[in-house]
């Protein structure tokens, strides 16, 4: 066995020890439906806070989407990391106090339920629900990331790889829920933070001849690569696709129900401020390793590689054996944050708002239901465990430039749905239901419709249906609106 091989098996093993350790403790917290799905709300909002910046960042941003960073250039990192962070700042201020306060008063633990409850329809918490069920294309950008970096750092096959991925994370999830999510969250965000310090050390030679020196050495690479825009790509192409569409995503990627929820997980409204200048502070970091795209672009010559294999290539060829036993570590800590944060979400959903709207209330409504529904969660992750195994195969065999596309098309089109309902819902919550599920069922058809029906150029890229979609969605709230309020001044 090479000494990177077995370095990172010795790290991979100590952490996974740790991480089971970690779930048995929690089991005894996750007796109930609440505790599993948001813990027992007595965890400092300063962990809550690492936690959700390590789920607003992932595998997505230290191994996937880096590759389209080498791709696509400077372009790429105002789109991902300037105008994305700055309207997930803003979402987070905005919507955090104001839906934890409403969800508190009821108790809820979901974001179904959560627009449900507000909107009195227990049909719109079974639609959205299901709707949750999109968010299995990020468990497979997730998984298909962390296969490639452990295939390359354990020495591993990409079917071993996956089984462990898949296998580690779905079994200590069942053993602890939202409990030891929490706290193995912190534990694998104090280990990004020292790979994302990493990274970006890995690049400072190229500023050698400071910020000048280093924008020339991106103008060299090509024509565009080191531009605000890039007309050659096909993500990047112009103004609105680089800030204006990444910056409205921004703000819509905290509905995602992993991470809008997080601030259920408070006590009072005192603990929202720190959780959230917490993640914003690491979430910023994070987001700079976009940046190790660039640095590989410059660090290795020759043939252009596929983006989704760029930064395992990347870790293997310029590290030495401990550092890329580290780094893969750090990585699969990214990953693995948001995959339980996720578990938790989608196994809580099916449980406390599929089941309970479908099933009759002569079953949900007696005692023996709470132990019934926590079953109910753990079945759920069995079940998804091998459909998230043949999704993440079928990409590492067949992607559309990357596993990005496909993840970004599914959740993109979630929160475009959610995105009204919660506005509402926070904002202006005498909204008729009817009128809520008309601009949420807007959103899902503009954004598929736009995507599989290549309606304008930007139809390949997820990013800008959506924000299309949320600007119809939006659009269909204001005339609703305008529509009831010229009723009720001829009533009156």
């Amino acid at each position: 066995m090479a000494d990177g091989s077995l370095y990172a098996w010795i790290f991979f093993s100590l952490y996974a020890l740790a991480v089971t350790g970690i779930a048995v403790w929690s089991r005894a917290r996750a007796r109930s439906m609440e505790s599993f799905s948001v813990g027992t709300r007595t965890v400092s909002p300063y962990f809550v806070g690492l936690s959700l910046a390590a789920n607003l960042t992932s595998a997505a941003t230290f191994v996937i989407n880096p590759g389209l960073m080498y791709l696509y250039g400077w372009s790429g990192i105002l789109g991902y990391a300037v105008a994305t962070p700055l309207g997930i700042g803003i979402g987070l201020v905005v919507f955090s106090k104001k839906f934890r306060s409403i969800g508190d008063q009821t108790r809820v633990i979901t974001v179904p339920q959560w627009i449900g409850d507000r909107f009195g329809a227990p049909l719109l918490k079974v639609y959205f629900a299901l709707l949750s069920l999109l968010q299995i294309s990020f468990l497979v950008l997730i998984v298909v990331g962390l296969s490639l970096v452990l295939r390359s750092t354990l020495g591993l096959s990409t079917e071993t790889a996956l089984l462990i991925i898949v296998g580690f994370t779905f079994g200590y999830i069942l053993l602890g829920g939202a409990s030891a999510h929490i706290l193995t969250n912190t534990v694998q965000a104090g280990i990004m933070i020292l790979v994302a310090i990493i990274f970006l050390g890995s690049g400072l030679e190229f500023f050698a001849g400071g910020v000048d020196g280093f924008a020339n050495r991106l103008a060299d690479v090509g024509p565009h690569y080191g531009s605000a825009v890039n007309p050659d790509s096909l993500l990047f192409r112009d103004w609105f696709e680089v800030f204006v569409a990444n910056f409205i995503i921004g703000i819509a990627i905290i509905l995602q129900p992993h991470i809008i929820s997080k601030s259920l997980y408070l006590r009072t409204e005192k603990d929202v401020n720190r959780y959230l200048i917490t993640a914003m502070s690491v979430a910023m970091l994070f987001f700079a390793v976009l940046m190790t795209g660039l640095f590989a672009r410059l660090a290795m010559d020759g043939e252009v590689l596929k983006p989704d294999v760029v930064m395992a290539t990347y870790i293997v060829r310029e590290f030495p054996p401990l550092l890329r036993a580290v780094i893969g570590l750090g990585i699969l800590s990214a990953g693995f944050s948001t995959m339980e944060g996720i578990l938790v979400a989608l196994s809580s959903i099916f449980a406390n708002d599929f089941l309970r709207g479908v099933l009759p209330a002569r079953v949900t409504d007696r005692e023996e239901w709470k132990t019934h529904s926590l079953r109910a969660a753990k079945g759920f992750l069995v079940a998804l465990a091998p459909v998230t195994l043949l999704l993440s195969w079928d990409q590492i065999l067949h992607p559309s430039l990357s596993v990005a596309i496909f993840a970004q098309n599914g959740v993109y089109g979630l929160f475009a749905a959610t995105f009204v309902p919660i506005l509402t819902g926070v904002f202006l919550p005498r909204v008729t239901k009817g009128l809520v599920f008309a601009a949420s069922l807007t959103a899902l058809i503009v954004h598929f419709g736009m995507y599989y029906g290549q309606i304008t150029m930007y139809h390949n890229n997820p990013g800008v249906t959506a924000a299309i979609a949320l600007a119809a969605s939006t659009l269909v709230l204001g005339i609703g609106l305008l529509l009831q309020r010229g009723k009720e001044k001829t009533v009156s």
